[in-house]
């Protein structure tokens, strides 16, 4: 996360006239200063009951100290400059398909339209080899497609789509938006995008893929996203 100095100011100001100084700290990537909640900050944010709080979260010094800050930032940076039409956001939010399978998406982002009422959020800084990314991809189709009995077992029961128990409202799976970030050079970011796109060729979800560059040029109202993966009216024929 990062804050201005009169952002700062802010923390720190809350920070004092609060039960423990200590709700906020920071740590260090390169020279920037990364604020994040102590688990004194989680605890004060639970009690305040405005964000459904994770029984295992991690704090954000133990993200910064595993070096996973500038990943948390371009994640961040994503959504802000997103902006408007996103109503609400989770980062790190884990999607279980069965005992030993599943896929943890950067950020669930909740904003209407396309008959889903979210979007899978990811951020690829050139951090992840492209097998490792297309695998990743690939989770996503097999969430898509997982189902589960529900009923006692030996009854007639009724099979239903694992997707669907959390993002009830959705008329479509939610889609992939993947972000390549990790140089300005918009070349080199297009050129892995289309060596991505043959390794997930045939996959089944909606994904759209763009480049944080051109992202950051633009206001979202004008962002455009290259489908690699189906169209909703092929997803549509799927999970009907």
């Amino acid at each position: 996360m990062n804050l201005t100095p009169e952002d700062r100011a802010s923390v720190c100001s809350a920070s004092q006239a609060g039960r423990d100084p200590h709700i906020a700290d920071y740590g260090r990537h390169g020279r920037e200063k990364v604020w994040h909640l102590t688990v004194a900050g989680q605890r004060a944010v639970a009690e305040g009951g405005d964000v459904v709080v994770r029984p295992h979260a991690a704090t954000g010094e133990r993200a910064v100290a595993a070096g996973l800050a500038p990943h948390g930032m371009a994640v961040t940076e994503v959504i802000t400059l997103w902006g408007g039409p996103i109503l609400d956001w989770e980062v790190e939010v884990d999607h279980t398909i069965d005992k030993v399978r599943r896929v943890v998406s950067d950020a669930v982002l909740y904003r209407p339209g396309r008959g889903a009422e979210a979007e899978f959020l990811e951020v690829d800084r050139y951090t992840l080899s492209l097998p490792r990314l297309a695998l990743k991809l690939r989770a996503y189709e097999t969430y898509s497609q997982a189902t589960f009995h529900e009923g006692e077992r030996g009854t007639i029961g009724r099979t239903k789509w694992l997707w669907r128990e959390r993002y009830p409202h959705s008329a479509l799976f939610p889609v992939v938006r993947l972000v390549l970030a990790g140089t300005d050079d918009c070349d080199a970011l297009d050129q892995r995008a289309r060596a991505l796109q043959q390794r997930i060729r045939g996959i089944r979800p909606r994904v759209d893929v763009a480049a944080l560059p051109r992202l950051q040029r633009q206001p979202s109202t004008e962002w455009t996203w290259r489908p690699i993966g189906q169209s909703d009216e092929q997803a549509q024929t799927q999970v009907a």
